[in-house]
């Protein structure tokens, strides 16, 4: 008598089975993976922004004349990130200038702020 080394149909089913449990397991972890790089990536370029808001109040500070700058241009982000360009937003058709408001006095920028939209603040 000749015996076949082979799996058996319930062999088979379980396998398939487990690897459904695992992966049922595995993919909602995986789902929102790209939403939270962006809410990352967001706040990251969102800190390094206010900061660099800080160097250039505190630069002109040091004259007496301390101010914020009117927008974030190219001028500023210059001056103030070694890359010479502000850091990008991870939708690539807004401005960081739609979340940056500020508020004058006597012709000078005295405080701003920096709000910031759903991709920076979405809850994980």
């Amino acid at each position: 008598m000749i015996k076949n080394k082979s799996f058996t149909l319930i062999e088979l089913i379980m396998v398939i089975v487990i690897i459904g449990i695992l992966a049922s397991m595995a993919i909602p972890k995986f789902i929102n993976l790209r939403r939270d790089a962006q809410i990352a990536a967001c706040s990251q370029s969102l800190g390094a922004i206010r900061t660099a808001l800080g160097n250039y109040y505190a630069r002109y500070a040091i004259d007496q004349t301390a101010q914020f700058p009117a927008s974030l241009d190219a001028t500023f982000a210059a001056d103030y990130f070694s890359e010479r360009i502000l850091p990008t937003h991870p939708n690539p058709s807004v401005d960081w200038n739609d979340y940056y408001t500020t508020s004058i006095f006597r012709g000078v920028v005295t405080a701003y702020t920096m709000t910031s939209d759903p991709v920076c603040t979405s809850s994980i």
